[in-house]
């Protein structure tokens, strides 16, 4: 998922007003070799620089809300979030979680009870000290959640020891507990947020801008925090995120200078890209796309009916026809250089005779008609997408009915369980344990759950609590494998491909290289 990687590190090189419009021509750069968690850079260096200045950032949706205890957040989402609210922990340059707005993280022998020193004189936008009390209260809420408590189910206890210090006790061992808080789990909103939501439409947090204003699918508008921690930064007077859906418009409108960069993960728009002067990063190692499919809902309740549409799903079609290629092959969870990778796990792959036996026997078997409603983004590139699944599944023997929902409440209905299929993607953290509480099982009756699918296995859990309790690379692997071959057979995730994500920038705009640590595509926030 997209996060603000280089909010600290944005500064146009130019004194004042926006980035000028910078040459779209030919590239002047070779694509160097990816680093360890496959990020790559191009385009000219970065220049000399004078702080102030705007910077208007295009986003490829209208992110929810900014209240973590409320919405998931999407890429849009944590792109704008993550210029308001710091995290207790970030990746660094490989991929790795390490302290942020949190000054260490230590664990206990046995890994089930973790210390978070937090530092001193930091307060919130709105003037609230930051402190372990706050951070406690904010934690949490985040615990009671029902957005973020499955990605804190293993914590028992968040205790306040000192101002400066937070005690995690575990119910399980986590070898890798600021992992989670790379997430949205660990944006250190302002506790006020959480008892008004009035209040929450202007968030607040420690982060180096300040909200100014929002235009719902306009603008979120943010002003340099004169007070940030971080002496010197940011450099930026302050920062616009523009929500531009058509991802052809975005580019136009970087092109023509009304946007000064912008995040892609579509695969033309991405060619485009790569053949022009602007500042390039990419992550090839992105999230993943897939068809979800309610597992808990006819027909998607009978594992038949999830091999038959599995096998009525053309990607590599999909990678061609809608990524131009850019999107690589994807299989599971887990790309290539992740834990749990595994190239030929015996996922069913396209057989559309196969998929229309299986259609028969599903119908035969259970006496009702193969009939799904597929939810799709309310505009025209998904519509397209969602017409040419419909004709392949039409052509197995289902029956579909398209329905076309505006982004936000199509995320919000799935969330609730409300749907049988739809396009997703999820799954962009180079480390595995920061993305299970998307496959964890839901508890029981549960009416929003990360877990969209709502698949529950308790062999899974099993894997799940195996490989996040452990620092041994083997055993990791061995579980996250297990958990790979039994999402191989059971089918909740019909897969497409493994994005590639691009953030480009104008000539005149330093300070987005830092961001091939991988975290454009993911939910780590800036370095």
């Amino acid at each position: 998922m997209i996060a603000l990687a280089i909010a600290l590190a944005l500064v146009t090189a130019a004194c004042g007003g926006n980035a000028q419009n910078g040459s779209s021509s030919a590239s002047s750069t070779t694509t160097p070799p990816a680093n360890k968690v496959g990020g790559t850079t191009a385009g000219p260096p970065d220049t000399a620089a004078a702080d102030g200045g705007k910077v208007v950032y295009g986003i490829d949706a209208e992110p929810e809300g900014l209240d973590p205890s409320r919405y998931a957040f999407s890429q849009a989402g944590h792109a704008v979030a993550s210029a308001v609210f710091e995290p207790l922990a970030t990746l660094d340059a490989d991929g790795n979680a390490v302290p942020y707005l949190a000054t260490a993280f230590d664990a206990s022998p046995d890994k089930k009870t973790w210390t978070i020193t937090l530092p001193t004189g930091v307060a919130y936008h709105d003037g609230t000290p930051f402190n372990a009390a706050a951070a406690v209260t904010v934690l949490r809420a985040y615990q009671q959640s029902a957005i973020d408590g499955s990605a804190l189910v293993a914590v028992d206890t968040f205790t306040a020891t000192d101002p400066t210090h937070v005690t995690v006790t575990l119910k399980k061992p986590l070898a890798n507990l600021p992992a989670l808080f790379t997430t949205q789990a660990g944006y250190m909103i302002s506790p006020a947020m959480l008892s008004d939501q009035e209040v929450a439409k202007k968030p607040a947090g420690t982060g180096p801008f300040v909200f100014e204003r929002h235009e719902d699918g306009k603008i979120w508008s943010f002003t340099k925090n004169a007070n940030y921690r971080q002496k010197g930064l940011p450099h930026l007077d302050a920062i616009d995120f523009v929500p531009v859906i058509d991802p052809v418009e975005r580019n136009n409108q970087l092109r023509k200078g009304d946007l000064d960069m912008l995040q892609t993960n579509v695969g033309p728009q991405i060619l485009d890209l790569r053949s022009s002067d602007f500042k390039q990063v990419e992550n090839p190692r992105g999230d993943k796309s897939f068809l979800m499919v309610n597992t808990t809902k006819a027909p998607f309740d009978n594992v038949i009916a999830r091999r038959a549409a599995a096998r009525a799903t053309d990607a590599s079609k999909w990678r061609k026809d809608v990524q131009a290629d850019v999107a690589s092959a994807a299989n599971s969870p887990y790309g290539p250089g992740q834990p749990g990778y595994i190239k030929d796990n015996a996922y069913p792959a396209f057989d559309m005779a196969e998929a229309q036996k299986l259609v028969k026997q599903y119908e035969t078997e259970t006496g009702q008609p193969f009939a799904f409603t597929f939810l799709v983004s309310e505009d025209n590139a998904n519509l397209a997408i969602g017409q040419t699944f419909a004709a392949a599944f039409q052509e197995a023997g289902m029956k579909v009915t398209l329905e076309q929902k505006p982004q936000i409440n199509l995320l919000a209905g799935v969330a609730i369980g409300q749907y049988q299929m739809s396009q997703f993607r999820v799954f962009a953290s180079p480390n595995p344990d920061a993305d299970v509480h998307f496959y964890r099982s839901p508890p029981p009756g549960a009416s929003i759950s990360l877990n969209f699918p709502r698949y529950s296995n308790p062999e899974v859990d099993a894997a799940i609590d195996t490989a996040i309790a452990t620092t041994d690379d083997a055993a990791r692997n061995t579980a996250y494998e297990k958990v790979n071959k039994i999402f191989a057979e059971q089918v909740p995730f019909l897969w497409l491909g493994q994005n590639d994500w691009m953030l480009a920038a104008n000539p005149k705009v330093n300070g987005i290289y830092p961001a091939a640590n991988g975290s454009i595509a993911t939910v780590g926030p800036k370095t």
